[in-house]
């Protein structure tokens, strides 16, 4: 099922929930390596907003990680709600073995620390492979 607009889209409020959206806009793997944001508002509405990006390295670098902390971490105050604050779900795209590998994890454990720094709440860090989506860290 493909959504048009992810404002328009089911709130997201459970674990489950989370992973059909990054299985449905994300997808299986067609980029060589690629990250994938996507920001929830403090009610659980995905913002209009997906940002993919590029040619990311092999390896999280500090200067990547830091810029992208600054991005998630203004994002996600504008997305605050009576409710609760915004947050961010984080997708790692690569083509190759359908298993998370060393790299995944270092990422996964960057982007979360960068996270945990920065004050922004993760709802879930995927890996997009060849295979399917497959979850790193649950929000």
């Amino acid at each position: 099922m493909t959504i048009p607009n992810p404002a328009e889209a089911p709130l997201l409020l459970t674990d489950s929930e989370v992973h059909r959206r990054v299985e449905q806009l994300v997808g299986r793997a067609t980029a060589t390596r690629q990250l994938w944001i996507m920001f929830v508002d403090g009610d659980g509405r995905q913002a209009p907003v997906i940002l993919p990006i590029s040619d990311i390295p092999p390896r999280p670098e500090a200067p990547v990680i830091d810029n992208l902390a600054a991005v998630m971490a203004g994002m996600c105050a504008d997305l605050t709600t009576d409710v609760g604050g915004g947050s961010v779900i984080l997708t790692l795209e690569r083509i190759g073995r359908d298993a998370v590998l060393a790299g995944d994890r270092q990422w996964a454990d960057a982007l979360r620390e960068a996270c945990v720094r920065t004050g922004a709440d993760v709802r879930g860090i995927y890996l997009s492979t060849s295979g399917g989506i497959h979850r790193i860290l649950s929000g």
